[in-house]
């Protein structure tokens, strides 16, 4: 079973794994010694030993998981226009932006382009 990392994480991961010549062993090794810095110390040994034997998934972030909400209205709107339901999907789009505008946050693919 993978575990999920932070985005953060993920990259101090993969960083430390071309800093080292035994790789996965220093890392390891320095969890168990508690010398890991970063973002990597918030992981215990175990998490850590199993995403580095098994991989990893990245956590999504929140903009991640907005602009793959978006992605999936505007499927369902592609799939859904031959059978006159697209109102619906449409306004909830607009309503994804709207909210987006009025929050200040802009996310590639959904209002910023």
């Amino acid at each position: 079973m993978k575990p999920t990392i932070t985005k953060e994480q993920a990259e101090e991961l993969e960083a430390m794994r071309n800093s080292f010549p035994a790789g996965d062993k220093h890392i390891l090794m320095a969890s168990c010694d508690e010398v890991l810095g970063g973002k990597l110390a918030q992981l215990d040994l175990l998490t850590l030993a199993t995403a580095l034997v098994n991989g990893y998934e990245v956590e999504a972030t929140p903009e991640g998981r907005v602009r793959e909400y978006y992605a999936e209205l505007q499927e369902k709107e592609r799939a859904a226009q031959s059978r006159g339901v697209t109102f619906s999907l449409e306004c909830e789009r607009e309503g994804v932006i709207n909210t987006l505008n009025l929050l200040g946050i802009k996310i590639e693919g959904v209002n910023a382009r």
